[in-house]
């Protein structure tokens, strides 16, 4: 028998050990937390980190934020906050989150949810940043949002930064329903102007909040996240986000069941039913299902003396929690009169807390129907929509996050002339390969000579250059994007795609004609091609290259990587038998584009046309406006591809700004270096 012991022993110790990879290779998306530790982990480096979170907080393998921050050797993390439900999410609803030093880790774990819902400077003293990895269920008065923007005051009270590592709405970003909170209703569960159902994520929310704020932010975007994705479709496991809500059936159901609050209806099996006592089960889901309200079906169920539906969502697209939510309120009041809570000047009611106003609670009392409460409030939600618009980060193309999204607040000097400059980003290295690896340097070639030598742009030490900048071309947007550019006799850069020159020779020609710029942008664009090995990324450049030279006469002498120098879309293509996540294809490339004398630029502004197809002259407007501060030296990336119209249209008010705002515009050159680096 001892012979077998050490056998036993280890059947046992393989039984304990969780699986682990399957996770990451079958999630649709990346969390913001896989893209701070695998791209941008530079901003945390040698910094004191305190983090909210909970249970939830898991990347996209299952790892827990907490246990990656404390295996950071780079990293010190110094304390946790828990938001409503406790660091293990099992607190119930209401009960006070208590702070206490963690046994395991020794740090300070800070309770905010009772009587402390804010940060206290004692609270914070001893971080540097602030991180917050929370999921949300994507409802107004879920209290996760509301302790991220109680946070965000506290850190802007302190000088402390803040960092949201994104997520999921599980509700998707297309639903956007509910009454708006207004000013006096304002609460724990309505902390700003937001409907019932705000369609963002918790990055998009935080930079929402910060319009008011004013603290110093950073949003870790998500990739391969889409608008209108719901959790579903993301390949993540849901982790109970609350006691009652353990599942993603609870999470669509939270607000179709859950609104109630100070009423006799009220919500049952984790929000996936909805009644009354005494109420007619059958004549109230015949009402509701008379409604055709998209996406569901109700059940009639009695609970015991109670009578209600129970939900059965058969679209979770078409299904819209709020307005359901709305829908079974005024059925419920209609088959079975109540009496409405009433907000005083000395309280306000639960109920009008949830709606963020008194007036759906008048509607009610009046006997309204569903469809005249639901346009009631449909100005004011007309509204949040447009005012929402400009801090979405997400569109209907799955997102790439090249660079974290930032809103840096200018520093206060104690003397106006003397600025503080604003701290760099540190620079990413690429890593050149080893000696004799077979992905090393071949086929060496001298750098491309320019048609004519340019002359070398050395600005005065008071001058501001932008460098404006257009990929994807050529296409039908281009001609109206060069009559601007003739129209405030202002220069440019093009970055031109190889696939497209057939058929647009003439444009390419008024492009070099009219003294712009010309670099390449490989010939497929196509990132399954160019990104699989070195000796492909080479060929697709060096092919449309030549497609521009044959129809221009000029050969490149600059160039911009698909996706950018930072993109990590290339680790998704990269050939497994050659690389990996220590030597990737990325650094392989860099590092030949250095020996072959390849000068690739990068860009430190754009307008966000890159985000989706779907967004208007003012966003492309507002987001220059954001991102242009007082640097020295700028290169804007814009896009002319066909379906970029809204940037051709908003390409005269982006120049008067940068001329306002001082800069003078040059062409980009090879022999220029800084431009090469800026990003």
């Amino acid at each position: 028998m001892n012979k077998f012991l050490p056998f036993l022993i280890l059947a046992l110790i393989l039984t304990l050990i969780p699986p682990v990879g399957s996770s990451a290779n079958t999630t649709a998306i990346q969390l913001g937390s896989d893209a701070l530790f695998n791209q941008f982990h530079h901003l945390i480096e040698g910094k004191k980190v305190g983090l909210i979170t909970n249970q939830t907080g898991l990347n996209s393998q299952m790892v827990s934020t907490i246990d990656i921050l404390r295996r950071d050797r780079s990293v010190h993390l110094t304390a946790l906050y828990a938001p409503e439900h406790g660091l293990d999410g099992k607190t119930v609803a209401g009960k006070q989150v208590t702070s206490f030093v963690h046994p395991v880790y020794a740090i300070p774990v800070y309770g905010l949810s009772g009587s402390t819902r804010k940060p206290t400077p004692e609270m914070l003293k001893d971080i540097d940043i602030l991180l917050v990895d929370l999921q949300d269920i994507g409802s107004r008065t879920y209290t996760y949002i509301s302790t991220l923007q109680y946070a965000m005051i506290a850190a802007k009270e302190q000088g402390k930064e803040v960092m949201v590592l994104d997520r999921p709405n599980p509700l998707g970003g297309t639903i956007v329903e509910g009454p708006v909170v207004e000013l006096p209703y304002r609460s724990f569960i309505g902390v700003d102007t937001l409907p019932l159902a705000h369609g963002m994520t918790i990055g998009e929310l935080a930079l929402f909040f910060n319009r008011t704020i004013g603290v110093d932010l950073t949003v870790i975007p998500m990739q391969g996240y889409t608008r209108n994705m719901i959790y579903q479709q993301t390949g993540l496991a849901w982790i109970p986000s609350s006691p009652h809500i353990p599942n993603l059936t609870s999470v669509f159901g939270y607000m179709a069941t859950g609104l109630g609050e100070g009423t006799p209806i009220r919500q049952g099996d984790h929000f996936t039913w909805i009644g009354a006592e005494g109420l007619d089960s059958h004549k109230y889901a015949d009402l509701l299902n008379g409604s055709l309200l998209p996406g569901v079906i109700f059940i009639p169920e009695n609970k015991g003396t109670a009578g209600g539906v129970r939900l059965q969502i058969n679209d979770l697209h078409q299904f819209n929690p709020a307005k359901t939510g709305i829908y079974a309120l005024a059925y419920a009041k209609q088959l079975q009169p109540f009496p409405m809570p009433k907000s005083t000047s000395m309280q306000i009611s639960m109920f009008d807390k949830v709606m963020g106003t008194n007036k759906i609670g008048l509607l009610l009392e009046q006997g309204k129907s569903p469809q005249e409460i639901v346009s009631s409030y449909e100005a004011d939600l007309k509204k949040f929509i447009e005012l929402r618009q400009k801090y979405l980060i997400y569109g209907d193309e799955p997102f790439i996050p090249l660079q974290p999204i930032q809103q840096k607040q200018p520093k206060q000097p104690k003397q106006p002339e003397q600025p503080k400059p604003s701290k760099p980003e540190k620079p990413v290295t690429p890593t050149p390969p080893q000696p004799g690896n077979k992905n090393g340097t071949t086929n060496q070639t001298k750098k491309p000579e320019p048609a004519t030598k340019p002359i070398p742009q050395t600005p005065k030490s008071s001058e501001k250059i932008a460098y404006l900048t257009f990929d994807d071309g050529p296409s039908s947007v281009t001609p109206r994007v060069l009559d601007t550019l003739k129209t405030h006799q202002v220069k440019a850069t093009f970055f031109i795609v190889g696939r497209e020159v057939a058929g647009h020779e003439a444009i390419l020609k008024r492009i070099v004609a009219e003294g712009h710029g010309v670099g390449g942008h490989s010939y497929s664009h196509n990132y399954q091609l160019v990104y699989k090995n070195m000796e492909s990324f080479f060929a697709d450049v060096e092919k449309g290259s030549q497609m521009i030279e044959k129809a221009t006469g000029v050969k490149p002498t600059v160039f911009r990587y698909p996706g950018g120098s930072t993109n990590t879309v290339s680790l998704k293509y990269q050939d497994p038998k050659l690389y990996n996540k220590q030597h990737t294809v990325m650094q392989a490339i860099k590092a030949e584009a250095q020996q072959r004398g390849y000068t690739f630029i990068d860009w430190n502004v754009t307008n966000g046309d890159a985000r989706s197809n779907k967004y208007t002259a003012a966003q492309t407007l507002a987001n220059i406006k954001q991102q242009v501060k007082s640097q020295k030296e700028i290169v804007v990336l814009m896009h002319d591809s066909s379906t970029k119209s809204p940037t051709a249209e908003a390409l005269p008010e982006i120049i008067s700004y940068l001329k306002e705002k001082g800069y003078r515009f040059e062409v980009i050159q090879s022999d220029h270096p800084t431009v090469s680096n800026v990003k």
